[in-house]
């Protein structure tokens, strides 16, 4: 697949590897856990084959999320190509939460696990973070709530804050002793976000893709619905984490077309601890990413830690 992002330079690669800052200055800490870097990968977007290749550019391993039974995904078409951006709809595809547990090994790449998860109803998602408290492999949990909820009628569990207090107060308890995340989408998200830390949240994944259709003319039908990531969504999810980094005490996680170092910078400057690379690491090695942020760090002569909350008159 190619994705038609040139004008935006993501297919513009460094000549020579830039010259890492200090170990130091790329670090960060995310509700007691240390990471060597800030960036993480986005659910979902990093392939298990790769995991070697980005031995210490990732702060920390999330591997694609995962469901308390093995699903089988949306037929195709899954994937359109969009305007600086792609649509997905794969649905959530995985072997289910013990098939998962038993290639845990595989994530070990000297980065702490992060794991994400799904779930039809309430105690299902409870079910998956009772079972997921005991493995000491597992550094964190983070709840991705915009899978459709049955017991809230149909709808999502980020479609309303006393949806997200409910299954984040279960999962809180569920989840005693080990950090818990919360992944929102942009529909009502400072709302959900107080609700998501009033609940018990250590810390809230800002945004998930935005909801988005595509057509097509010729055959005058729908060629996919799903959900829209990359660089278009960019501005959307920077407003999000800098609009809930003013009524949360939690730490925040940046996510949404990041695809260069200055991104990286702009997320934390507007609120984000951490930052997760999605679709923009499908064309843009993360080791670029990160060579550039390493830069952008040496440029201003500031460490990573600083940089969160940072924006200059604001």
């Amino acid at each position: 697949m190619s994705f038609g992002w040139a004008y935006y330079g993501l297919f513009t690669m460094a000549s020579e590897h830039l010259e890492f800052v200090e170990s130091s200055a790329l670090a960060v800490e995310l509700c007691g856990i240390p990471l060597a870097t800030p960036l993480i990968p986005a659910a979902g977007t990093l392939a298990r084959e790769a995991l070697e290749d980005v031995r210490g550019v990732y702060g920390a391993m999330l591997p694609k999320t995962v469901t308390p039974a093995p699903r089988s995904g949306n037929p195709p078409p899954r994937v359109a190509e969009a305007a600086s951006g792609m649509v997905n709809s794969i649905g959530l595809q995985n072997p289910g939460l013990e098939r998962f547990l038993e290639d845990l090994e595989h994530y070990d790449i000297g980065a702490p696990l992060f794991v994400s998860v799904a779930a039809d109803t309430v105690g299902e998602f409870a079910a998956m973070c009772e079972r997921l408290v005991g493995e000491e492999r597992v550094a964190a949990v983070e709840l991705n709530l915009s899978c459709p909820n049955v017991e809230h009628g149909g709808l999502q569990f980020c479609a309303g804050p006393s949806a997200v207090r409910e299954v984040v107060s279960v999962c809180r308890g569920a989840l005693a002793g080990k950090p818990m995340f919360v992944k929102l989408t942009s529909e009502r998200v400072v709302a959900n976000a107080v609700a998501a830390e009033e609940a018990g949240a250590h810390a809230l994944t800002l945004i998930n893709t935005v909801p988005a259709l595509v057509v097509d003319a010729r055959a005058r039908g729908v060629f996919l619905r799903g959900g829209l990531s990359g660089p278009a969504i960019k501005p959307v999810a920077l407003r999000a984490v800098y609009e809930v980094s003013k009524v949360v005490e939690v730490p925040l996680i940046g996510v949404g077309g990041v695809a260069g170092g200055t991104d990286v910078a702009e997320f934390m400057l507007a609120g984000a601890t951490a930052v997760q690379v999605g679709s923009g690491s499908f064309v843009r090695e993360p080791q670029v990413v990160l060579e550039e942020f390493a830069a952008y760090l040496r440029e201003q002569g500031v460490f990573a830690r600083d940089l969160t909350g940072a924006l200059a008159g604001y």
